[in-house]
């Protein structure tokens, strides 16, 4: 459930890849769907390299506590910047499309590698998994919810173009914020009070 509730927190929040994703749906769903799954396919590739790499040092007390203030301020951060999007700047136009299915999953799939929020996202998500009780539970709900996330969202702006507003954008970024935020505090009273 918590790996759910953070993908809703993390992948839900109008961002870059979010607002291409929505302008490529309101030509081809397809082309939008192509994109959203190379950026999955750069979180994945991150979260492997965490598996494989930091985790294990994050049985050292010190470094689990220095990666949680990490975590906490990171995800503090988008919370903030997911909050300080005005409702006018959230408008989506159609994207200039690319012209194949491979060019718009390598447009996702760079957007997220290059994407220096995505880089500490996966940092902060390392020290929160360990954290957790239920680590891979966590992941799976995780990644699932984004995959379901970005077959999700194209399909329901093709069908519902006319409901995706700057002004209902900006609420769901308002609820993504409150979640990546309470995710931030729940990791900071776990490092050092739970």
């Amino acid at each position: 459930m918590d790996g759910v509730l953070l993908g809703i927190g993390v992948a839900v929040p109008f961002g870059p890849v979010n607002l291409l994703i929505l302008s490529y749906a309101l030509s081809s769903f397809k082309k939008a769907f192509f994109l959203g799954l190379g950026a999955l396919v750069a979180d994945v590739f991150y979260l492997l390299m965490l598996s494989f790499g930091i985790l294990h040092f994050l049985n050292q007390t010190w470094f689990l506590k220095i990666l949680a203030i990490f975590g906490f301020c990171f995800f503090t951060y988008i919370a903030f910047l997911t909050l300080r999007k005005k409702p006018e700047n959230l408008e989506i136009q159609k994207a200039k499309m690319d012209k194949s299915y491979t060019k718009s999953f390598l447009k996702g799939l760079f957007l997220n590698l290059l994407n220096p929020y995505v880089i500490g996202f996966w940092l902060s998500f390392a020290s929160l998994s360990v954290s957790n009780q239920h680590p891979i539970a966590l992941t799976l709900g995780l990644v699932c919810f984004i995959f379901i996330w970005i077959l999700a969202l194209p399909f329901f702006v093709g069908k519902f173009s006319h409901l995706f507003k700057a002004k209902v954008i900006y609420y769901i970024n308002v609820f993504s914020a409150l979640i990546i935020e309470y995710f931030a505090l729940n990791l900071f009273y776990k490092t050092f009070w739970g």
